[in-house]
């Protein structure tokens, strides 16, 4: 069974509803340990010395509250992990780097038309992830 669950949150319904199924699967499963992924969409650096935690991490982890709450009705006390950068490519290093045994995301429901025009951060976790992934819609 899984041990290591990561969920990745960006405050959104879809990525609250996502946050529910893995609290659910978490209260089947002893000593679970649940990280919380949350990226701060930071595509274009400047030369200037710039600290996409430091600068914006507060205001992350407030929108990461909801979710928390949703975990802590459950029991369970997740470890909350802020990155930077493109989100897809931050959840799939996170997951591979950390061990994830299962990756939590919601989907936006694109259809085939919206998700080949603007992209969609689950798709591209569900392909590129070498972890099994679970995309709650």
């Amino acid at each position: 069974m899984y041990k290591h669950i990561m969920v990745a949150v960006d405050g959104s319904d879809n990525s609250l509803r996502a946050v529910s199924a893995a609290a659910e699967l978490v209260k089947l499963i002893d000593n679970a340990q649940v990280d919380v992924l949350s990226v701060i969409a930071i595509d274009v650096y400047s030369d200037m010395v710039y600290d996409p935690i430091e600068a914006h991490g507060e205001a992350q982890r407030e929108l990461l509250e909801p979710a928390l709450n949703i975990f802590r009705e459950a029991g369970v006390e997740p470890e909350i992990v802020l990155l930077h950068g493109r989100p897809a490519d931050e959840i799939i290093r996170c997951a591979e780097e950390g061990g994830a045994d299962l990756l939590v995301i919601g989907s936006r429901g694109l259809n085939a038309l919206q998700e080949f025009a603007i992209g969609s951060v689950s798709h591209k976790v569900i392909k590129h992830s070498k972890c099994p992934t679970l995309v709650v819609k």
